[in-house]
């Protein structure tokens, strides 16, 4: 047995992680704006299992995730301002990532596409984690 809490129902376990994928298309602040809702964020991924995951999972829809940038000047931050410093790069000069087929896009952001939230699941905390000996 493992000391995680279940995901929340119609989300996915992944690491210490839930995801959650929508069935419909919005821009990216409605999307963000949902995640919140859900004590959540836009997607974001911190390993490869993660990023492996969530490109299979989409199937052949774009997903937005948590990345953002204020030019095509500026580095990319996920939404808590963390910069963003995983190895596979962002196409494209727009302000708002996307998860499509071939890897991280970036568009507008009143573009309409799918999103998908993360969140810590509710065995482990953002700032205090319980290690039990």
């Amino acid at each position: 047995i493992t000391g995680y809490a279940a995901c929340p129902r119609n989300w996915i376990g992944v690491g210490n992680k839930c995801f959650y994928f929508s069935e419909y298309a919005s821009n990216w602040t409605f999307s963000q704006t949902f995640c919140k809702a859900q004590e959540a964020e836009l997607a974001r991924f911190d390993t490869e299992e993660e990023l492996n995951f969530l490109s299979r999972y989409k199937g052949s829809f774009d997903y937005w995730i948590g990345l953002h940038r204020e030019s095509s000047e500026h580095p990319w931050k996920w939404t808590d301002n963390t910069q963003y410093n995983y190895s596979l790069s962002i196409r494209g000069v727009e302000r708002y990532a996307y998860l499509n087929d071939i890897g991280i896009s970036s568009a507008r952001v009143y573009a309409d596409k799918r999103w998908s939230c993360s969140r810590l699941n509710s065995g482990t905390h953002h700032h205090h984690h319980h290690h039990h000996g």
